[in-house]
């Protein structure tokens, strides 16, 4: 992603594939975030500047001090509200990253929590689109959009 100048995090990544994560994200949990490769984990409305590289740009060294960060400011929001779920949504090379140099499904686990990955295991980002699209439709026509459990999607759940 390279998106130049200031402006809310939210805003800053407003591809079509991101705002339809992120309408999900809204609907099915108590908070949400941003994943940047610069910036790290930023709330939604938080002011920002600068370019994020594509993660898989990084550099390995990077990636792990990256996803180790992450991973520790997640699992701490976790154990501050005590969330009981944290669903990712970020691309697989983030999330892979995540899970094998941060650790994320052991700490979080430790936090008491269980982790989530509804993209994992569906196919292509096209595939990925779909099927958000899906969930959306399913959610925004529910009386409470949140009452479809994620945990139904094909994806190869953690």
């Amino acid at each position: 992603m390279s998106v130049s100048g200031a402006g809310a995090a939210a805003d800053r990544y407003a591809t079509a594939f991101f705002t339809k994560k992120a309408e999900l994200a809204e609907l099915v949990c108590d908070e949400w975030v941003v994943l940047s490769e610069r910036h790290g984990v930023i709330d939604p409305d938080e002011e920002v500047e600068g370019v994020d590289r594509e993660f898989a740009e990084l550099e390995p060294a990077a990636q792990a001090r990256w996803s180790m960060e992450v991973v520790a400011d997640v699992a701490s929001r976790v154990r501050k509200h005590e969330f009981d779920r944290v669903v990712v949504f970020a691309d697989r090379s983030m999330r892979d990253a995540l899970k094998e140099r941060g650790g994320l499904l052991s700490r979080i686990a430790a936090a008491e929590a269980e982790t989530v990955e509804p993209l994992a295991g569906i196919g292509g980002r096209d595939r990925q689109e779909q099927w958000l699209d899906e969930q959306l439709s399913i959610r925004r026509d529910a009386a409470d959009p949140t009452a479809a459990d994620l945990e139904s999607t094909p994806g190869d759940l953690a």
